[in-house]
This record gives C-alpha cells, sequence and structure tokens, in this order.
C-alpha cells in the first residue's frame, strides 16, 4: 500500500502482517476514486471520515490531498496499531488525526460530530455487511446530517451488492472495478432562493 497524491505522493504504508485483516484497494481503483471525488469538488480541504478504515489507506490519502481532519473509525487492535504507526511515520499530529477505537455499527460515535462538518466520508465495510443492507443504510441515515450541502460519501461493496437510494442523499452512482464497486452518494445542494421580483440580472 501507498500513498499515490498530494504531499505523502509515494510514501508506503504500514499494513497488516497477515495479510488477511484488510482489503487494501489497488493503486488504479484509488485513482480513479480520487478523481471522481475531484470532480465532485470535495477533495483539497474539509474534515474526512474513514469508517472501517483498516490501517487508514483511504483517510491518509486525503489528508495527502489537503484535507484538513480526519475521524478514523475501526475496532480492530492490530489495524488500529498500523493506523497509529502510519501517522507517526508521516508526521500527521494528532490535532489532524483522530482515531475511534470501537464498532462502526451501530453508529453512535457519529451523534457527537457536528451536523454540517463533515465533506467526505469513505465507507470500507467488511463484505459479510454488504448481504444484508438495512445495517449499511442506517449508517449512511447518521452520516448523512453531519455532510455539508455537497458533501460526499463512498461506500464499497462486492461488485454483486446492490446499492440503494438513501434518503437525503443523490444517487448512489456506481462503478464496478472486478470484484468491487463503489457507491457515491451526495447530498444536494440548496436551491437557490427564486428571484422575487423576476428581473433579469443587469
Amino acid at each position: 500500500m501507498r500513498i499515490i497524491a498530494g504531499k505523502h505522493r509515494g510514501r508506503r504504508l504500514i499494513g497488516p502482517a497477515d495479510g488477511t485483516t484488510t482489503r487494501p484497494i489497488t493503486d488504479r481503483v484509488k485513482e480513479n476514486l480520487f478523481n471522481r471525488l475531484h470532480s465532485l469538488g470535495v477533495l483539497g480541504y474539509g474534515r474526512v471520515l474513514d469508517v472501517f478504515c483498516g490501517t487508514g489507506s483511504m483517510g491518509l490519502e486525503a489528508l495527502s490531498r489537503g484535507a484538513e481532519h480526519c475521524t478514523f473509525v475501526d475496532q480492530d487492535r492490530r489495524v488500529i496499531a498500523g493506523l497509529e504507526q502510519n501517522l507517526d511515520a508521516l508526521r500527521i499530529g494528532r490535532e489532524r488525526a483522530r482515531i475511534v477505537k470501537g464498532a462502526a455499527l451501530p453508529p453512535i460515535w457519529a451523534a457527537p460530530l457536528p451536523d454540517g462538518a463533515i465533506t467526505l466520508a469513505l465507507l470500507d465495510p467488511p463484505y459479510a455487511l454488504a448481504a444484508d443492507p438495512a445495517p449499511l443504510d442506517r449508517l449512511l441515515d447518521a452520516i448523512g446530517p453531519k455532510l455539508e450541502p455537497g458533501g460526499v460519501a463512498v461506500l464499497r461493496t462486492p461488485a454483486d451488492a446492490d446499492a440503494r437510494p438513501v434518503a437525503g442523499y443523490d444517487g448512489p452512482a456506481s462503478f464496478t472495478y472486478g470484484g468491487m464497486t463503489l457507491h457515491f452518494y451526495q447530498r444536494p445542494l440548496p436551491d437557490e432562493p427564486d428571484d422575487q421580483d423576476g428581473s433579469q440580472p443587469g
């Protein structure tokens, strides 16, 4: 695993020794993912969530590309240890990274987050969870109010798993790469107010 762009471009990341705890995303898919996020205007600033984060590859990529802060969520102590080593190796201080050491579901950890404070949420649940979409729908429900208008949540699932529309989001727009699919959900931007007097701009 490595960071492919930004301040920490090319830096190798520490992963679990046995290689069975996480499912690292390939460089090609990561590049496509972040290109789409760039086109949606949600890179280079703001606060990020990396949920089911593993050793933090996706959140660290976002930080490398200019995100101000990332909250990492995972319950596996082995991968959290790797994440902490990666943060230290990249000299990313804890003022820019918060680690929630606990279960992502149910999403009680999200309750204290201010509404409208998050730009991007990256959700990479164990593939076994995709067999029942209801818990992931509840996760998206919980995260939705925390996203800023236009903010994006990306859900990674097996290619054969369907992702359903979720109230409060546009989408999903889904893109399949080999055995995985990335589903992009976006919070709608507020409607511009109608011109009250019907006059045209001068």
